[in-house]
């Protein structure tokens, strides 16, 4: 017996280290002396679950359910294995079984319980069970991504066909045009964006958005940038093998406005189709053509910049410890089909991105962006080097610390830094934006 409580403690010891393949070996050969024993099975369980070998884990785990529902945390474990296979239904109902004398897994059973019926589909007991998950520890550490889920489950089914948020910043901007010679400016920044489902059927959904963004710098105008921006989306929710996907198709125009000056209309085309391999691991596929229309004339054919563009694409999100951690990298390939010679290209963007739960619910992310641009033609504007191949590298970091006030009211500080390296050198150029804000959401 004393060999026995040997095994079982190493078994325990190497899962909570997450050595799960030292502790399978040692359970195993436990259950070889004693295959009778359910405390060695359920960790040889766990074991097997950290293995990522879930149908092995069940044919541990079911034998200890049938005997003893009311093991501690073993619903949970249970739910868990049919939620990654997809099994959304059966994993509600071991959820649903699951006794825990311990809150924290208490707090992440139903948290789980409330991402299985979201999968299903069933929005209205997910938000019921996702507000039970908060109440059960409000300081516990997943409360902030739990609270996130809630509020986008809220947001998409919570009964209000209309949703508005709005969001104000005071902003310093180290060059609010994007040129080769900065003018810096204190300004603000509002932004009101609406969303109206106009039908939700089954895996139907369709929904209609107007967004206003305008900029006001008080030491340069001729940075103000006004956008209004309107669009139609329609979403499939279906299975592709056995992943829930959501196929999607959103056609949109927006106006913007330069120092009151109209500069350019893009109406654009998107589909997208976004599959969830697992709970960790989200893709998003996409392909964009999109019309820029500049409304400023030009005086020589080559400056033409009413162009057809492309773009095609993908990203990659993989979530870590319950979703307090997130990363993301995606890569997409444009061309820029221009009248005038001296702006057509090809471009290639590196996309990367980190999420962190930090203390005291604050939410920290950081989206780098890396644009490469080839212009093949050469380029004959004597405003330019003459003859010059033109070839740019845009670094683009974007930080931004989140923390929510209220259900509907967000803080935010944000950083942004924009640096554009080119072979002509008009079009260099550094940029820094900080900004203080609030979003309200309706």
């Amino acid at each position: 017996a004393g060999h026995i409580d040997v095994i079982y403690y190493l078994g325990l010891s190497y899962n909570a280290q997450g050595n799960f393949d030292e502790a399978a070996r040692y359970l195993r050969e436990g259950l070889a002396r004693e295959p009778e024993n359910s405390v060695l099975r359920y960790e040889l369980g766990i074991a097997l679950y950290g293995q990522n070998k879930f149908d092995e884990a069940l044919k541990e785990f079911l034998p200890i359910f049938e005997a003893e529902p009311r093991m501690d945390n073993l619903g949970y474990y249970i739910g868990l294995c049919y939620s990654q296979k997809k099994d959304y239904e059966t994993a509600v109902g071991y959820f649903r079984k699951n006794v825990s004398t311990d809150a924290k897994t208490r707090q992440l059973n139903q948290k789980s319980l409330g991402l299985a019926l979201q999968a299903l589909g069933r929005e209205a007991e997910a938000r019921q069970e996702l507000d039970e998950a908060i109440k059960i520890a409000p300081a516990g550490p997943i409360v902030g991504s739990t609270q996130q889920l809630l509020t986008a489950v809220r947001e998409q089914t919570g009964g209000k066909r209309l949703r508005i948020e709005v969001t104000f910043n005071a902003q310093f901007d180290s060059n609010p045009e994007a040129q080769h010679r900065e003018r810096k400016s204190y300004g603000n920044l509002l932004n009101v964006k609406a969303d109206y489902t106009v039908f939700k059927s089954g895996p139907w959904e369709s929904t209609a958005t107007y967004s206003l963004l305008q900029t006001l710098n008080y030491e340069n105008h001729r940075g103000d940038l006004n956008d209004n921006f309107i669009g139609a989306n329609l979403y499939y929710k279906t299975i592709i093998a056995g992943m829930p996907s959501i196929a999607g198709l959103q056609l949109n125009n927006d106006i913007l406005f330069l120092d009151k000056e109209l500069y350019l209309q893009r109406p654009t085309g998107t589909l997208t189709l976004t599959v969830q391999e697992n709970l960790s691991n989200t893709t998003t596929a996409l392909f964009r053509p999109q019309y820029k229309d500049f409304l400023q004339g030009t005086t020589t054919h080559d400056e033409h910049r009413n162009a057809m563009n492309e773009m095609v694409g993908f990203i990659h999100y993989i979530r870590f410890a319950d979703g307090k951690y997130q990363i993301n990298f995606g890569y997409n390939w444009d061309h820029e089909d221009a009248r005038g010679h001296n702006w057509r290209y090809n471009g290639h963007k590196a996309i990367a991105g980190l999420q962190v739960g930090l203390p005291w619910q604050i939410q920290w992310t950081t989206n780098f962006e890396f644009h490469a641009r080839f212009y093949p033609g050469q380029n004959s504007n004597p405003v330019f080097l003459q003859h010059q191949h033109r070839k740019d590298q845009e670094a683009t970091v974007l930080t931004t610390l989140t923390k929510d006030l209220a259900q509907n009211l967000t803080l935010t500080l944000q950083g942004l830094r924009d640096r554009n390296y080119s072979t002509i050198p008009d079009f260099n150029y550094s940029r820094y934006v900080t900004a203080l804000g609030l979003t309200w959401r309706y």
